[in-house]
């Protein structure tokens, strides 16, 4: 009989999980320990933070596989000399989108609270990447401008500092995005850029029609990670 799976994802913000019938759920930090969990034989988990949060999900579920980066997985082959320094969520967030395009060179962006950009090769060699603030952490940079605000509708100068700060954070984010695609389509003119994250939907629409946007890139990586591993 096979067994059943669940999948999570655990960011710094928030918590995704798919569960065995391929829904998706999402929940806060805090208040993610409130829910409900199935009964499954093996929970498959990215960590980037929240330890205490694995340790109770060790206490809900039998098996749990805390997945870490490797070097070589497949065809991928990381450039980190220490490749457990390498987050799991970027290593799964490759491996999603490795999944979904095989042998084609692959940007590779997560929007969430931290932004992350990861290149590889139609080879599967990861060339390296980068770390920047999300539009969460770009909002409160400034104290005398800080916001909780994360929405992204702001794209004109705007005549009061709130906005022009929404504003101005936004083209930032924005910039810095499209700056990193141009720069990968440059050297790599017959490849695939993949975005995902929290505020994805939002901004989409003010990049190149031509990315493919995913919800639960990192999901997919674990899915695909724990079918080839078992």
């Amino acid at each position: 009989m096979s067994q059943s799976n669940i999948f999570f994802d655990i960011g710094n913000s928030s918590v995704k999980w798919r569960t065995p019938d391929s829904k998706v759920h999402s929940d806060g930090i805090e208040s993610f320990l409130l829910n409900k969990l199935p009964e499954v034989d093996i929970a498959w988990v990215s960590a980037v933070a929240h330890p205490h949060i694995v340790d109770y999900l060790n206490t809900q579920f039998n098996k749990v596989n805390l997945v870490q980066s490797q070097k070589k997985f497949e065809k991928l082959t990381t450039s980190y000399k220490d490749s457990s320094r390498l987050g799991s969520d970027r290593f799964c967030a490759i491996l999603g989108a490795m999944k979904q395009f095989p042998a084609k060179p692959l940007l590779v962006i997560d929007v969430g609270t931290a932004m992350t950009f990861d290149v590889l090769d139609s080879e599967g060699f990861h060339q390296g990447g980068l770390i920047m603030p999300g539009l969460g952490a770009l909002r409160k940079s400034f104290p005398k401008f800080e916001t909780n605000d994360l929405s992204t509708h702001n794209s004109s100068l705007a005549s009061d500092t709130s906005n022009a700060w929404k504003g101005g954070t936004q083209a930032m984010l924005l910039s810095t995005i499209n700056d990193q695609i141009n720069k990968f389509k440059a050297n790599f003119s017959d490849g695939v850029v993949t975005i995902c994250g929290g505020i994805v939907n939002e901004i989409k629409d003010h990049l190149p029609e031509s990315i493919q946007v995913f919800d639960n890139l990192v999901l997919d990586g674990l899915e695909s990670y724990s079918q080839t591993v078992g």
